[in-house]
């Protein structure tokens, strides 16, 4: 079976210069649903690209790759430019000129703009195509305002006579209330010699691929319009404007949660205020507090507890991990049992080892904790490398920009950093070394040393009471 799917479009509702297939719903284009559906049922995809095509074509090649493997994207997916945007019947001619001699007997046919669709109902309309042995099917739907859609139009007995766009829809068409899908289900055959009688004889002076419908009709050739009811219905929603597209976004996320519950056992507090991205990955049962946010090449280990709040983007965290209430995490590796926050934020190339503890108001960036290391709060680590058991202190930070380069420090194991010291690289605290509270470290420290510089303290008695009488006569 061959698919081909229409993604010329320029998205003029979407009040953006973005190529409409692109749109996001849950981490990925738009187009990515109908792509994946046909990538589940056809030996060959065509894709359609017009408006801004080659980055239509890379970023819909990279979603295809990581569905199926990049093998198979370039054996199976082809792209073809519809130079001149004259509507879904030209399109699809473009699309079957790529297809030169191609012997497979069916043909499917999506719009790039349907997020939700999935695999199971293109399926169950080329079953309905072939058992029926017709020429053209497509999927139609009841809604109670069918505002913008082509209307499905049957004759006295029910049976199907054309599809109307609504450009060209009289008034009495226009309180039809059965519109067409944008997904279709050709004979190969017919499909071809269907497309060389297309006329644009219409408001929109397009070739509507809708035509095909009334052209079977006209041939006596057995044409359908196959009505969806139930929740199958949500697989047809398109999106035409952002609210529209906001809207299959909740459909995609419940679906996409229900999911993850079912397979794995993921718990969601509040699922509703929480947003996973569909290329996230669970391993196993997670709970998931509410106003979540996990996205990316995130993957999510059994017993991993997210309080809420947070939001965790292309990393990894490893089993039994605690992320406490407000949290940021972003191209970073969490080890097992290890428990970051409140309110800490990991910048890329951080990564915890096991049983590290990153309290509230710490913040790493490019540095390794090892072992059973901690810094409890209010504290910054930059270019840093903690070895196991070494416990850092409240308000250290490691100075590791001169203003030009990046510098790198190295603390060892078992090593005490007291509190407000900093650290300037690059330097190097060997095993075992004490650094006292308010020290500036600026040299390297042995092993099983102390380091502690700071001014002397002074006590002036009675000194306090005379400044304070001092202030009061100014």
């Amino acid at each position: 079976m061959i698919g081909i799917l229409l993604a010329a479009g320029r998205g003029t509702r979407m009040k953006s210069e973005d190529p409409k297939v692109l749109f996001p719903i849950g981490g990925a284009p738009m187009a990515a649903a109908p792509l994946r559906a046909l990538g589940d049922i056809c030996q060959k995809i065509v894709v359609v690209v017009g408006y801004q095509a080659e980055r239509v074509e890379a970023e819909l090649r990279e979603v295809f790759a990581s569905e199926f493997g990049s093998e198979l994207a370039r054996e199976k997916l082809h792209f073809v430019l519809q130079k001149e945007q004259r509507g879904t019947g030209d399109a699809v001619r473009v699309a079957m000129a790529e297809l030169g001699s191609a012997k497979e007997s069916s043909v499917v046919v999506l719009n790039g703009d349907l997020p939700l669709v999935r695999a199971g109902i293109v399926k169950k309309m080329v079953q309905e195509l072939e058992t029926r042995k017709l020429h053209s099917l497509c999927l139609s739907s009841l809604v109670m305002d069918p505002s913008g859609l082509g209307r499905i139009v049957r004759d006295a007995r029910g049976v199907v006579e054309r599809i109307c766009e609504e450009a060209d829809a009289t008034a009495d068409l226009k309180t039809i209330k059965e519109v067409n899908s944008g997904i279709y289900a050709f004979n190969m055959e017919f499909l071809k010699s269907g497309l060389a009688e297309l006329r644009s004889e219409n408001k929109q002076n397009e070739f509507y691929l809708t035509d095909l419908i009334g052209i079977a009709r006209d041939k006596r050739r057995a044409t359908d319009a196959l009505v969806i009811t139930g929740e199958d219905t949500e697989d047809l929603i398109g999106a035409n404007s952002t609210w529209e597209l906001a809207r299959a976004d909740q459909i995609d996320q419940a679906r996409w949660k229900r999911a993850l519950c079912e397979s794995f056992g993921v718990l969601f507090v509040a699922a509703d205020s929480s947003y996973v991205e569909r290329s996230v990955r669970f391993t196993g049962a997670a709970k998931i507090g509410p106003g979540t946010f996990l996205g990316g090449r995130s993957e999510i280990s059994r017993g991993v507890v997210i309080e809420g709040q947070a939001r965790v983007l292309n990393s990894k965290l490893a089993e039994a991990a605690q992320i406490k209430w407000g949290s940021v995490i972003t191209d970073s590796l969490v080890g097992a049992r290890a428990s970051v926050g409140p309110m800490a934020h990991l910048r890329p190339e951080t990564e915890l080892k096991e049983d590290v503890k990153v309290g509230n108001f710490v913040e790493t960036k490019k540095t390794v904790m090892h072992r059973g290391s901690k810094a409890s709060h209010l504290s910054y680590l930059g270019d840093a490398e903690v070895g196991e058991e070494s416990n850092i202190g409240c308000g250290t930070i490691t100075c590791n920009y001169d203003g030009v380069n990046k510098h790198k420090t190295l603390i060892g194991k078992r090593v005490f950093v007291g509190s407000d010291s900093q650290i300037v690289a690059p330097v190097k605290i060997a095993d075992g070394a004490y650094v006292a509270t308010g020290t500036t470290v600026t040299r390297d420290v042995p092993a099983d040393a102390l380091a502690i510089g700071r001014a002397r303290m002074e006590v002036k008695e009675g000194y306090a009471k005379r400044l304070l009488g001092m202030k009061s006569k100014k």
